[in-house]
């Protein structure tokens, strides 16, 4: 029974989804939901709300994530983003390298719709090159700009499943490096497929320094082992101060939406260890001898396709399936559930950055997952690879 009820939740919240098109009621749609067909006592919604904001690494996730959307905002609202960007222009001569180097480096720094950005970029610099159609300009875009995100430490669904999974971030980066490294080895030999021609140029070289200090020092704390969010803030904070209109960009930072969305995603993990639903629905998933890897890949890659928003594939599914996981197997298990949401969203044609470059470049949809298929299924299989030699076959 209390597997049924978490599968018609969420779909539910799958229906309210398409309908209402907000990830945040959507969750709260599937909650309800569930506590009304399990028969809930309403008190318990009080005690998970009470649970989740008395916990720090709530807190902590909620300053990590705000503090990355305040170290974006400065680098568009400075400039610094496009002069990073065009000092790599300027020192990778090539069309073909600086088309996946320009997103590349702009993967570097998340935001909702992010391949946008470097598209004119890629567009005008793709025009030096005749070889280079619509097509190649904007699946590199799009798989470049996206192949950080399964390793880079500003992404915010990497701090939730390192969070959700009481997984170290260090060690959850670590993890997902050689997927990571797949996707832009497998991608660049796949796409790319030139020897990148290096012009030395002292003036670009310290453009790009200067105009990317606060990634760089972000990097060197987290490999210190500094706390993450500490880390983001203060780099971020100071950042900040050094650059003018500094409240307008501090109020740009302020992305209620996506708050909002924490606080429910939070909210349903605490409602779901509250209300043993974990112990019940573990107990009757092993009674029909359903394998747990089988819901670690589907469940994750499912919420990925539906909702095009990692963080919210992540915040959505990792709360139920670290719970059917035992703590031993926490870690890989994380590993190749991330990985899987990742993979839902970069297929996903709900996918904001999929619905801009695909209309942007005049590409279809179906041409871009016919391109991306390749990388992106060697760069699932490594983390596959990596889970069965962690847990055994």
């Amino acid at each position: 029974m209390t597997t049924l009820s978490v599968f018609l939740g969420i779909l539910a919240m799958m229906l309210s989804l398409r309908y209402i098109k907000d990830i945040t009621i959507s969750l709260i749609i599937a909650i309800l939901a569930i506590g009304m067909m399990l028969l809930i006592e309403p008190v318990l919604y009080y005690d998970a709300f009470v649970k989740e904001v008395s916990d720090w690494n709530f807190w902590k996730v909620m300053i990590t994530i705000f503090s990355i959307y305040l170290l974006g905002e400065t680098l568009n609202r400075s400039g610094d983003a496009a002069r990073f960007t065009s000092a790599i222009g300027r020192i990778f001569t090539a069309p073909r390298v600086a088309i996946s180097l320009m997103p590349a480096t702009m993967g570097l720094l998340p935001m909702p719709g992010g391949a946008m950005f470097s598209a004119p970029m890629v567009k005008e610099m793709a025009l030096r090159d005749p070889t280079i159609t619509n097509e190649d300009s904007m699946v590199t875009n799009y798989w470049f700009r996206h192949s950080m995100e399964y390793f880079w430490p500003l992404y915010p669904a990497i701090v939730i499943a390192s969070s959700m999974s009481n997984t170290p971030l260090k060690s959850m980066i670590i993890g997902m490096l050689p997927a990571g490294i797949a996707a832009i080895v497998i991608g660049y030999l796949y796409m790319v497929r030139i020897r990148p021609e290096i012009k030395f140029s002292l003036d670009a070289l310290k453009e790009l320094l200067i105009s990317s200090w606060p990634i760089v020092m972000v990097i060197v704390l987290v490999i210190l082992n500094q706390p993450g969010w500490l880390v983001v803030l203060a780099v971020s904070l100071i950042y900040l101060f050094t650059k003018k209109d500094r409240l307008k960009i501090f109020k740009n930072s302020l992305k209620w939406k996506t708050f909002f969305l924490l606080l429910a995603v939070f909210f349903f993990k605490a409602f779901v260890e509250i209300s043993h639903i974990p112990e019940t629905m573990s107990n009757e998933l092993l009674s029909w001898s359903v394998p747990p890897v089988l819901v670690i890949i589907a469940l994750p890659f499912i919420m990925g396709m539906m909702t095009g928003v990692t963080q919210a594939s992540v915040g959505l599914s990792f709360p139920l399936l670290m719970s059917l996981v035992a703590t031993q197997v926490m870690f890989p298990s994380a590993l190749l559930a991330y990985t899987f949401a990742v993979a839902g969203v970069l297929l996903s044609p709900v996918h904001l950055c999929v619905a801009l470059t695909t209309q942007y470049f005049s590409v279809s949809y179906t041409a871009l997952v016919r391109r991306i298929i390749i990388p992106l299924s060697v760069s699932t299989l490594v983390t596959v690879c990596i889970y069965f030699l962690i847990v055994g076959f």
